[in-house]
């Protein structure tokens, strides 16, 4: 080996005491040398290198220093070390394409549920129970799992109402939305579905918001 590598190897031996183990792991990971690490007590050392090929190269550490010290570290052939890891490169290459795969359906899904929920969008009055106010639904950013999308009511400035108000709301596909209007005081879970002329029509007491 190069100066480079003994000096390596050298670093290696006086750093078990003084770093972690997922640390030192992490230094020969990112080494050229990095190969195959067999920790063992002293007094089997020599038969763990004896099962390796004559080609490979063991270090042994002295096991007078300490306790920490009694480790042998086997580094494979250079040609190994690099099937290794092409091997690792390879595997790693292949999960994540896999996972790109098994979540484009996913994301399709959710595109798809999101451009349901749009048939939603847009600003309604309720002239009916607050006369003056208005409504706007807007779908919130990310928000979409399978059939579901998460969406706002922006609302206010109507007879009888509040200002200004904002409520909670989740849109099922282009077909119906429940509204929780706990926030002003009302019920948690009122549902209404769109209708041909563009309103949405309350299930529970028959209202209807007209769009704007």
């Amino acid at each position: 080996h190069s100066a480079s590598d003994s000096l390596f190897v050298h670093i290696l031996t006086m750093a078990t005491m003084r770093l972690p183990t997922l640390f030192l792991a992490l230094i020969l990971a990112l080494h050229p040398l990095s190969g195959v690490l067999a920790f063992a007590p002293p007094p089997a050392a020599a038969a763990a290198r004896s099962c390796y090929p004559s080609s490979s190269t063991s270090i042994a550490a002295s096991s007078s220093t300490s306790d920490n010290d009694a480790f042998t570290i086997m580094m494979p052939s250079s040609s190994a070390r690099n099937n290794t890891r092409k091997a690792f490169l390879q595997s790693m290459i292949t999960a994540a394409a896999t996972a790109t795969v098994a979540m484009q359906p996913i994301a399709a899904a959710n595109a798809a549920t999101t451009q349901a929920a749009s048939s939603f969008l847009g600003t309604y009055s309720d002239p009916i129970n607050h006369p003056g106010g208005t409504r706007t639904i807007t779908l919130i950013d990310g928000a979409a799992t399978g059939d579901y999308q998460l969406a706002q009511v922006n609302g206010g400035g109507g007879r009888g109402e509040p200002k200004e108000y904002t409520l909670p709301a989740v849109i099922f596909g282009d077909r119906a939305i429940v509204i929780d209007f706990s926030p002003k005081g009302g019920p948690r879970d009122f549902a209404g579905v769109l209708e041909s002329d563009g309103s949405i029509k309350f299930l529970r007491d028959g209202n209807r918001w007209p769009r704007l």
